[in-house]
């Protein structure tokens, strides 16, 4: 059984987008046995260029469910399913991490249907799902949304199987979403912190502060610090020995703060704050994000 999905996005920073719309069609291998579409609330501004790709804005999501309200509908509907979407590696991300946020771990395995069509019908001059479906002669409406890619979506993952009779290549292209493991050591740090607005103060063994840091939530931000593959976070999460927080409850406060303390410590994993950085210059930005009354 495959659950075949798209999801539209406000865009943003990785790992920190919220899902707009999001449509899922059970397909038993013939044909669609169940379905489900919904636009969903974010809690988040919309990015202005994807306003413009999708049409999807923020008045239009005000009414709209959030992504708990619709959790266990999607669970229900992917049970036992193998998850298939065109650049499933985006689509099951996004999905994974809003499930991460409610503390649900899930997992699926996965199939891409790009990578599928560049094995089963090679040599197309292009494998973007709208030129693609086209030149395949798969219908496609509302190029953007999650209801119209996913049909077409389908319709192109029925094509394929039927190229992949024995099904080898469909076998040799499913994936499993593998998360990194984390430390133990980790995962003891990241459970003594609070999701709740502040700034926090990363030590290494010595005591000495390697690295401060804000944000909306301190657990997550660490999380993204402990689970992030760069040079700079496998640095980081080789010496980190304790954090310790401390909780502000104000956005501008925390950003003030931190500047003060990174430019009194300069931990060695902070850039230092320079003159265009300080505070002063940024009461405009504060200002245009209504942090300031």
């Amino acid at each position: 059984m495959y659950a075949i999905l798209d999801i539209e996005t406000t865009g943003g920073k990785y790992n920190e987008e919220g899902i707009t719309e999001i449509a899922i069609y059970r397909f038993d291998g013939h044909e669609i046995v169940d379905q489900f579409a919904s636009l969903i609330n974010p809690e988040r501004p919309i990015q202005p260029f994807v306003v413009n790709l999708t049409g999807i804005n923020n008045d239009m999501l005000r009414n709209a469910p959030k992504f708990y309200e619709v959790a266990k509908r999607i669970i229900e509907i992917t049970e036992d399913c193998v998850m298939v979407a065109h650049n499933a590696l985006f689509d099951n991300r996004i999905l994974t991490t809003e499930f991460d946020r409610l503390g649900y771990n899930f997992e699926k395995q996965t199939l891409c249907t790009v990578e599928l069509s560049k094995k089963l019908i090679p040599d197309m001059p292009s494998y973007s799902l709208g030129k693609l479906v086209q030149a395949l002669g798969i219908p496609l409406s509302d190029r953007h949304r999650a209801q119209g890619d996913a049909k077409a979506t389908v319709a192109l993952f029925k094509m394929l199987l039927s190229k992949d009779l024995s099904k080898k290549i469909i076998t040799e292209t499913l994936k499993k979403d593998t998360k990194p493991q984390l430390d133990a050591r980790l995962l003891d740090i990241i459970e003594k912190t609070p999701s709740e607005m502040g700034i926090y103060y990363i030590y290494n063994e010595a005591g000495d502060i390697i690295y401060i840091g804000r944000g909306k939530n301190i657990r997550k931000k660490l999380v993204q610090h402990f689970t992030n593959d760069n040079r700079k976070s496998k640095r980081l999460q080789l010496e980190v020995n304790t954090v310790a927080y401390e909780k502000t409850g104000n956005e501008l406060i925390s950003i003030l703060k931190e500047y003060e303390e990174i430019k009194q410590h300069k931990p060695k994993y902070n850039r230092t704050p320079q003159r265009q950085d300080s505070p002063i210059n940024l009461l405009p930005l504060l200002m245009r994000m209504a942090i300031l009354p």
